[in-house]
């Protein structure tokens, strides 16, 4: 039977060479195809894996604390600077009390208060009246803000008041007194859990160790100082952040202060500071410190374990703690560049309700005091116990899954355009402020202990906990699963609200800075946010879309085996009847169908396994030997799956069919032959047998082409949104790209196989058709209208059902991918029109005895197969 195949594929050599192409497009298309979109998954997975891990992997937080932006999954960078408190102490106890918590790590947001120091100071060797005249400037990237700008102040050096002078205004001073040049500013002051945040992110380890400088421990608890004063021990960072200087300018103004009377009644009566301010002076001395120095001057003293320098001026050894953490307002707003910015907000501003806070009359927080009244707020006398390096902190320092960690650092920040929506190029970076009310500020520069927030800020102190869960190193649904149960159950036993943050990557997005009372707008700051959830959903996406493009390449190719066996039936049924009447039985039959896909599927098993062999040796051991083996023993499924049915319809062909001369079929009309278009849809009705089977076997690889495309542009939708999806685009942009080649190449390729069996098995019409005296012309546009029509229906069942599998698999219907997904009906009707284009050329050298020629010759070969056959038999008789 071996024989018997060969002789008839080597006597039929353009239906042999079609079986050979579309052999060779099932092996290469099925192998290159599920090996590219494996590697691709396994890329996928792997820069996803190695890149599963963040500082932290929920984040609790008090209800009613989401912002406007957290309904699209982003978290913005500044969101935990501005968490005033609302957690208790029983919930941080009944969270840690969670079975599968490794760690759970508060934060409490205590409030602003204001350290300083000097490291300068002033001697006044001349008695006389003084200028002191004050300039700071803060640099925060957008603008200089000028907080004092020429503040002065007046000393009268030699002179001792008496009586009712005593509170005229001007400040006395001793000659050869020291006069201290201090400089300071509000830092914000956090409370932690020591035990919990040195597991979390090794703050035990980045305290520097020295004598008088150690990290927490059990003695580091508040202690009453006095009667509303509390000691608390103080963990200071070595970093300040601000860019922020003052210069001191010393003036002796020219006045004569000889009579001390006369000059104070002339004092008096012309205003006071006004007569001062109007008064020349000659400059003396000038002074200039950065707020870093005078941080540094901070840190050096608690290195050395001595008190930090303090005006003898000032009786009080304590600081009060004036403000609490305010959060920022956002509103949405429309972006300037949608594409590069899809996400964009503006800040709300506020007006300082009371008293101007920071000399300003509206600010981008909310002022949030502890009293109205200075004097009632909490006052703090600090124990400093140590320092502690921020950048030996054990961070993720991925910049792809960084997380706001604003008990440390600042959040960065970049302002890209003006006021006007003109870029600034190249962007500033923001720098933080002083000031708690500003967008940026600075991150905690003073950390204590959780008992000393409950003690300061109250029963609620806590402002968020940070959570580690158990069981989640490795990305896939099961962790996912997990790190969601876990904050289900956080959520339950507590009431407070949750987000997962493990697998989550920044995203830029912009936020508009509209001008202060009395100012102008500042622009447009690009701010890294945080997508919640970002490697799950690109995990999920990767794997629904690759296994969606395997389960595609596998039904068509079972399709295209399926139609090419039928129409190739359709041809041999006059082969089959001669071999039935010559005493073969249906089985043997269907034996011999059987034994030529098993040939066939063999041939392709071989070859797929060839070149996945290739992406094993080159891949370097990406692709296992166990799934070589699997996706090789498809092709031999797929040519057994896809003659299942005409081994059922060849046991139906009769043997008197051997009579018949081509295809019998009672023609049908389905419009009036008045054109091309007419006789080729009647043709395409005809037959409609095999146009079904044709517009299948080309719908379903243009479906293939659409489902590939769109898993494309979703999958680059999904990826572009964050940092560690750009960054895995690219790692598999390119063979991505490739495999959606290989599938347009088997749409084509299967296109032109099909519309070549339709129109090869069409020749004794074409000629019968040109001795009716049609012409060539007509012939062709015939041949064109036909291969169109196939191609066209083929494409708008190809995209009808891409977009079935699309709203299926994704539960969406493709409203805005449906343009290129219509566009993907051309390639069958552009395929179709061009392969049947070489027909017309044929049948121009055609003449009219074409189809008896072609017909006799038909029957010679098949005499010649009954003497074969009768020869074989006798010889086996004898």
């Amino acid at each position: 039977m071996l024989k018997f195949i060969w002789n008839s594929w080597w006597r039929n050599k353009e239906r042999f060479i079609l079986l050979m192409v579309g052999m060779l497009i099932v092996s290469t298309g099925l192998s290159y195809l599920l090996g590219v979109t494996q590697a691709n998954n396994g890329t996928v997975v792997n820069e996803l894996q190695k890149r599963w891990d963040s500082s932290y992997h929920i984040v609790v937080r008090p209800e009613g604390s989401r912002s406007v932006t957290e309904d699209l999954n982003l978290l913005e960078p500044n969101y935990m600077s501005g968490l005033e408190g609302g957690i208790t102490r029983e919930q941080y106890e009944t969270i840690q009390q969670i079975a599968d918590i490794d760690v759970a790590a508060p934060i409490a947001m205590i409030g602003s208060t204001y350290s300083s120091s000097f490291t300068q100071t002033h001697t006044f060797d001349k008695a006389g009246l003084y200028r002191l005249k004050m300039n700071t400037l803060i640099d925060t990237g957008i603008e200089k803000i000028n907080d004092f700008q020429n503040l002065k102040a007046y000393f009268w050096v030699g002179w001792m008041p008496n009586g009712d002078s005593t509170h005229i205004g001007i400040g006395p001073t001793a000659l050869y007194e020291e006069f201290p040049l201090d400089y300071g500013s509000d830092v914000m002051l956090a409370g932690i859990d020591p035990v919990a945040e040195a597991k979390l992110v090794g703050l035990d380890d980045a305290v520097q160790a020295t004598e008088f400088s150690r990290y927490f421990n059990d003695e580091d608890v508040p202690e009453p100082y006095d009667e509303d004063i509390t000691t608390i021990p103080i963990l200071m960072s070595t970093k300040d952040y601000v860019d922020a200087s003052i210069n001191y300018t010393i003036e002796e103004v020219d006045v004569d202060t000889t009579d001390q009377e006369a000059f104070i009644k002339t004092y008096l009566e012309k205003g006071k500071d006004e007569y001062l301010d109007s008064l020349k002076g000659t400059k003396v001395a000038s002074y200039d410190f950065t707020a870093q120095q005078m941080h540094d001057n901070i840190t050096k003293h608690i290195l050395e374990g001595k008190p930090q320098p303090q005006d003898p001026r000032l009786t009080m050894e304590y600081t009060w703690i004036a403000e609490k953490a305010s959060p920022l307002v956002y509103e949405g707003v429309t972006s300037p560049f949608p594409k590069r910015w899809p996400y964009s907000y503006q800040i709300k501003p506020f007006l300082a309700e009371g008293q101007v806070a920071y000399g300003q009359e509206s600010m981008y927080r909310k002022a949030n005091r502890y009293a109205e009244d200075l004097n009632d707020a909490p006052k703090v006398k600090y124990n400093y116990i140590g320092l502690f390096d921020p950048s030996k902190l054990k961070l993720s320092k991925d910049p792809l899954t960084e997380l706001p960690m604003e008990t440390y650092f600042p959040a960065s920040a970049d302002w890209v355009m003006n006021s006007k929506d003109e870029p600034v190029n190249p962007p500033t970076t923001v720098k933080p402020t002083n000031n708690p009310y500003s967008f940026l500020t600075k991150p905690p520069s003073m950390l204590t202990t959780l008992d000393a927030a409950f003690a300061i800020a109250g029963d609620k102190a806590i402002s968020a906990i940070r959570v580690n869960v158990k069981g989640v190193d490795v990305l896939n649904e099961e962790s996912e699963a997990k790190l969601q149960a876990v904050a289900k159950e956080i959520e339950d036993k507590t009431g407070l609200i949750t987000d997962v943050t493990l697998g989550s990557s920044p995203q830029y997005a912009v936020t508009y800075l509209p001008g202060l009372k009395g100012e102008s707008a500042l622009g447009w700051i690009q701010q890294p946010w945080i997508k919640l959830g970002s490697s799950i959903t690109i995990f999920q996406e990767a794997k629904l879309g690759f296994s969606g493009v395997v389960a595609s390449v596998i039904l068509v190719a079972m399709l295209y085996v399926f139609s090419s066996n039928i129409i190739m039936l359709y041809a041999r049924k006059k082969e089959f009847a001669i071999l039935l009447s010559l005493g073969w039985r249906p089985s043997q039959l269907s034996k011999l169908l059987f034994l030529e896909a098993t040939i066939l599927g063999s041939m392709v098993a071989l070859i797929s396994w060839m070149i996945l062999g290739t992406f094993l040796w080159t891949a370097a051991g990406s692709t296992s030997i166990a799934r070589i083996v699997l996706i090789g023993l498809p092709g031999l499924l797929i040519y057994w799956l896809g003659t299942l049915i005409p081994i059922r319809l060849v046991r139906r062909i009769k043997p008197y069919e051997t009579m018949q001369s081509g295809e019998v079929s009672k023609g049908r009309r389905l419009l009036r032959s008045r054109s091309s278009v007419g006789m080729s849809l009647n043709q395409l009705v005809t037959y409609w047998p095999r146009t079904t089977l044709s517009i299948l076997a080309i719908a379903l690889p243009t479906s293939l082409f659409g489902f590939f495309l769109f898993v494309t542009f979703r999958l680059q939708g999904v990826l572009y949104t964050t940092w560690i999806g750009e960054f895995v685009a690219l790692e598999v942009g390119t063979m991505h790209y490739v495999a959606m080649g290989v599938a347009l190449l088997i749409a084509m390729l299967t296109t032109t196989e099909i519309m070549w069996q339709n129109v090869s098995e069409r020749k004794p019409q074409l000629a019968v058709l040109k001795s009716l005296g049609w012409q060539n012309t007509s012939i062709r546009r015939l041949v064109l209208t036909e291969g169109a029509l196939t191609g066209f229906f083929a494409g708008l069942l190809g995209v009808t059902v891409t977009i079935i599998i699309v709203t299926i698999m994704y539960q969406k219907f493709p409203t805005s991918e449906l343009p290129f997904l219509f566009a993907t009906i051309f390639i069958p009707v552009v395929t179709g029109v061009m392969r049947t284009r070489r027909q017309p050329e044929k049948s121009r050298k055609t003449v009219p005895s074409r189809a008896r020629h072609d017909r006799d010759r038909s029957r010679r070969r098949y005499h010649q197969l009954v003497r074969l056959h009768v020869s074989r038999s006798q010889t086996g008789q004898g």
